[in-house]
């Protein structure tokens, strides 16, 4: 299998409730984009690593614009054993993370094998 091309964002609506979207599988070490469009400060994404090995999940540092505050982000979550490591990231500052073509970089890198994640991502409205 393969990851997929680009990480969906879920809009959540003020004073409302959607519906919790199907998880986009992660099992293939390697970077997916999500498309921001800017909008990063209202940003999340729950993480899912159901792997018996350990899974780094990296926000990648931004270029737009060249910002001294790039860097990278970093986030471990542990094997499985018998449980799930689960995560919420974010959200997140544009001037660290935004690429220049609108988009963020999410890395998956498992200790040992292949990854076994899944991950969702929600936009947050502004109130």
């Amino acid at each position: 299998m393969a990851n997929p091309a680009s990480i969906t964002v879920t809009a959540c609506s003020a004073n409302s409730a959607v519906n919790q979207p199907a998880a986009q599988t992660i099992d293939t070490d390697g970077t997916v984009p999500i498309t921001v469009g800017g909008r990063m400060d209202m940003l999340i994404l729950e993480i899912i690593n159901a792997a018996a090995a350990a899974l780094t999940v990296t926000i990648g540092a931004g270029d737009n614009p060249p910002s001294p505050l790039a860097a990278d982000l970093a986030v471990a979550l542990a094997a499985t054993g018998g449980a799930t490591a689960k995560r919420i990231i974010g959200p997140f500052e544009s001037a660290r993370f935004l690429q220049s073509d609108g988009t963020v970089n999410v890395t998956f890198l498992a200790a040992s094998s292949t990854p076994n994640a899944t991950v969702r991502a929600y936009r947050l409205p502004k109130t």
